[in-house]
């Protein structure tokens, strides 16, 4: 059998032997397994069906494989295992605030160009008349 390559997400540790850990502990399957030997025995399959793979270095069980198109774009960008990704340059912040003053300047342009909303006239006899009342 071919081992995969896998890669975190968390930590972005590349592996080709994840750790396989279940869920549960051994000491729940002792508790009902020395009473209740058929509960015990339900609670052990279980936690091996749910084995899921691991992170070796973080412990983490948001593995993706290593060719993944996630995988593939962040080796391609450059980011180093063990790494944080780059912080954004400042040139970045500067369009994202560009951006939101001229989100700003046409939600205020619209709001004083718009003429106020009024009622229209079957709006306005209903509330000149009352409230209906059944006969």
């Amino acid at each position: 059998m071919i081992s995969e390559a896998h890669m975190c997400t968390l930590c972005g540790h590349e592996t080709l032997h994840p750790l396989k850990k279940m869920p549960g502990t051994a000491w729940v399957s002792l508790v009902l397994l020395v009473p209740f030997v058929l509960p015990g025995v339900v609670y052990q399959v279980w936690r091996m069906a749910m084995r899921r793979a691991v992170c070796p270095r973080c412990g983490s069980t948001a593995l993706i494989p290593g060719d993944a198109p996630l995988a593939r774009t962040w080796r391609a960008a450059g980011w180093i295992a063990g790494t944080p990704a780059a912080a954004p340059s400042e040139e970045r912040f500067d369009r994202i605030e560009q951006a939101i003053d001229a989100m700003a300047v046409e939600i205020e342009r619209m709001r004083v160009h718009q003429p106020p909303l009024r009622a229209s006239d079957g709006e306005r006899d209903l509330r000149l008349r009352g409230p209906i009342t059944p006969h």
